[in-house]
């Protein structure tokens, strides 16, 4: 089973987590519900009698308040993020994926689903956890988040037990994101790839709106060029392997799509330039070709470069 770094408790991080209470202010009658302890044992610890708190109390407040059960032995958790949790929305988020929300929870949820149906629920809300995000986040696919988030989410998912050729597989696993949806419904009711890239290209700003996109959509094939400006971003500096990673990601995805029309996905052929200021790539995707049983890797018919 996958397990995230947790610090070692001692008495002391007791105390640490006794602070951590206190600064947050967390009322005092969610105290023993957050701890899982009973309401005397909490007061008595409050008061200084010798309560010891140990790891399961700590992950037992960690999942009250979805964070990371380092950051409150350490100290390095968001004050401001944990007191609007307690006072205003348990879905709140940290302010690097509150900033420029141009994207749809939905563009993740299938990833979600994935990982809670082949690793269970515990190991994919302890992902969530490690990242401060509520697994609440996802009661509703049309929550808007950065994309920082989901940059961070596939970096993530690398340091787990997951290999590569599961992670590359995440990109077919749309359906379970959307599937019962009206966007769903409009993809199935697509009969070939014309009317599945068609609906997409009517839809994709339900997804996200990071990208300036454009489709040259015609019966044989279509070309599908995206722009990603820096300047929506400017508060991250993204390492250029989680670029690659993240452009990875969206190769794959743009030929699964018509499985989502219950057609063969296929194989674009996709370049990339990334410039000082933005990343331009594109998909060319051949109607007329015989499309491959499934994406077979992200170096299929794709370039890479840096202006």
């Amino acid at each position: 089973m996958q397990t995230f770094p947790v610090s070692h408790l001692s008495k002391t991080n007791s105390e640490l987590i006794k602070r951590f209470i206190k600064d947050v202010g967390l009322p005092f009658n969610l105290g023993p519900e957050a701890l899982g302890i009973k309401p005397s044992q909490f007061m008595q610890w409050m008061a200084g009698y010798d309560i010891f708190i140990d790891r399961p109390q700590l992950t037992n407040l960690s999942q009250y308040l979805s964070l990371n059960e380092d950051c409150i032995v350490d100290g390095t958790y968001d004050k401001k993020l944990v007191r609007k949790r307690l006072f205003e929305s348990s879905e709140a988020l940290p302010e690097k994926y509150s900033q420029n929300q141009f994207s749809y929870v939905r563009s993740s949820a299938h990833i979600v689903k994935y990982l809670t149906l082949t690793r269970g629920q515990h190991f994919s809300d302890q992902l969530l956890r490690s990242l401060n995000i509520s697994p609440l986040i996802y009661a509703n696919i049309d929550n808007k988040i950065s994309i920082n988030y989901f940059v961070d989410l596939l970096d993530a998912l690398a340091k787990t037990d997951l290999s590569q050729t599961e992670i590359d597989s995440l990109a077919g696993m749309l359906f379970l994101g959307i599937e019962g949806t009206s966007l769903g419904d409009r993809f199935k009711k697509a009969c070939n790839y014309y009317e599945c890239y068609e609906v997409l290209a009517q839809n994709i700003t339900l997804f996200d709106s990071n990208f300036e996109y454009t489709f040259e959509l015609e019966k044989s094939q279509v070309l599908i060029r995206s722009k990603f400006q820096f300047d929506k971003h400017y508060q991250e500096k993204w390492s250029l392997e989680k670029i690659l990673r993240l452009e990875r990601y969206r190769h794959l995805l743009s030929g699964w799509y018509p499985f989502l029309s219950k057609l063969t996905p296929v194989v674009p052929k996709h370049t990339v330039q990334a410039f000082s200021n933005r990343i331009e790539a594109s998909y060319l995707i051949k109607f007329n070709e015989l499309p491959a049983t499934k994406p077979v890797g992200f170096q299929a018919g794709s370039s890479l470069h840096f202006l």
